[in-house]
């Protein structure tokens, strides 16, 4: 009786136990931008260099991923500014310095392949980072309950 009720709580401890664990994965959502999500929350870039830390690999390509962000946004802002400054005088009815934004718009077209290397190096970074928490997580833990010549056993895998 007494393995009975040993029995059936250890499988209630067990079912309990696997129906908490959170995934801690990053998911990567593409609609008209590329984000990066853990638990429904989408991520910026300095969460997802603090998240990948624990990873050397991850981090390496998470650090060159941030690079290209900070380089691209700071080319990109530079260039709208550059293109607005000269639209909103010209809405506003003054003489617009066109070349102002001529290269600005040459600053926005320097600034995509930033953008673009930023997503690559970044969905690395996620990649290997996802395929390390599988590695390690409480999906390789494996049990079973079977009969030995005892009675009944539990065998845990690890």
């Amino acid at each position: 009786m007494k393995k009975l009720i040993f029995i059936g709580i250890f499988l209630m401890t067990i079912f309990t136990v696997n129906g908490q664990i959170k995934s801690d994965s990053i998911e990567v959502k593409k609609s008209m931008e590329t984000t990066f999500r853990q638990n429904g929350k989408t991520l910026t870039p300095r969460q997802l260099m603090t998240l990948t830390e624990s990873n050397p690999e991850a981090y390496k390509e998470m650090k060159i991923a941030k690079s290209n962000y900070d380089v691209g946004s700071v080319i990109g802002f530079a260039g709208g500014f550059l293109v607005g400054w000269p639209l909103g005088t010209a809405l506003a009815g003054g003489d617009a310095n066109w070349t102002l934004a001529g290269i600005g718009a040459g600053l926005i077209c320097v600034s995509i392949p930033f953008s673009t290397a930023y997503t690559k190096h970044t969905k690395n970074a996620v990649g290997i980072y996802n395929t390390q928490l599988k590695k390690t997580g409480f999906n390789q833990i494996d049990f079973k309950v079977s009969l030995t010549c005892n009675g009944i056993g539990i065998k845990v895998n690890f």
